[in-house]
């Protein structure tokens, strides 16, 4: 048996009359796995620890910086982290056995990322060196003590749905067949302001799951749902409080000064909402097991 899967399924459909989405009615949250059987095997894994993080960090030069301290940020949420940043993010630096990579319980990428329909095995991570593809994953990289992969990049949860197998086949297969329990990712090509945002305060719920059960589907719906609402007054003021540099703090603020809010602020002011629009908060799913 094979789990159809919406694409604007839980979120991204319009909203309804008293403006809600379809996510509002799902207050546990959405989750998503490729197959039934895949879904077994994942009930089966225990990874209770979430202590340790590795992550690829920005690899090519058009993205350098433009995470915007979020990797920074949630880098301060573990006790031990190994982070490849710019350069040293390459394809050559984690295959084959990174054991920094093995070991950690969350792999966290800030990159570029493309689903390739012709050949879904070829869907990959656009690394430093080369790119990383669905067969490298599969192929190369044992996760076992993983609980969490999270792609903060394009396109990195489609899958070919025309495929007749027995699931779906794209990078967050790759990542749960290598031995991960979860996997979050994107449907299409995502802003990176919006992404960073997003990313900071996902890890921030993660950090106080406890009031969420344990449950990353609900910790990505609840971070979603903070960057739908938001107005501009609330970002400025969360950002004061949040895990990231007094560097980038200034520096996000000043985004939201910038000469594109100017006419919208005349008519808002400061209780313009910026993300309301499925496009920025929605595209990002979480697949496996959800806790």
């Amino acid at each position: 048996m094979r789990l159809r899967r919406t694409i604007a399924c839980a979120s991204c459909v319009s909203p309804t009359v008293n403006n809600s989405y379809l996510m509002d009615l799902f207050p546990q949250g959405v989750g998503y796995v490729p197959s039934c059987q895949l879904l077994q095997q994942l009930q089966l894994r225990q990874r209770d620890d979430f202590q340790s993080l590795f992550a690829m960090q920005t690899p090519t030069e058009d993205l350098y910086e433009k995470d915007l301290g979020a990797v920074a940020a949630v880098k301060k949420q573990f006790n031990q982290s190994h982070v490849l940043k710019n350069d040293k993010a390459t394809k050559s630096a984690i295959i084959p056995n990174n054991q920094n990579l093995i070991q950690a319980n969350n792999l966290f990428f800030f990159c570029h990322g493309s689903f390739n329909s012709n050949s879904p095995l070829d869907s990959c991570l656009q690394l430093a060196d080369e790119i990383l593809t669905v067969a490298d994953i599969i192929t190369h990289i044992k996760l076992e003590k993983c609980r969490l992969v999270t792609l903060a990049a394009c396109e990195t949860a489609m899958t070919d749905f025309t495929n007749n197998s027995d699931q779906y086949i794209g990078l967050p297969n790759g990542f749960l067949l290598a031995g991960s329990t979860n996997v979050v990712s994107s449907l299409w090509t995502v802003s990176a302001t919006a992404t960073a945002l997003l990313m900071v305060r996902f890890y921030q719920e993660l950090k106080h799951e406890l009031k969420h059960e344990n449950n990353l589907v609900l910790a990505l719906q609840t971070a979603q749902k903070w960057l739908r609402d938001t107005n501009i007054r609330g970002f400025k003021q969360w950002l004061e409080t949040s895990s990231l540099t007094l560097a980038y703090q200034s520096e996000i603020s000043r985004y939201f000064d910038f000469d594109i809010f100017d006419i919208i602020k005349k008519d808002h002011g400061e209780n313009y909402q910026p993300f309301s629009s499925p496009v920025y908060w929605s595209a990002f799913c979480c697949i496996g097991k959800g806790v």
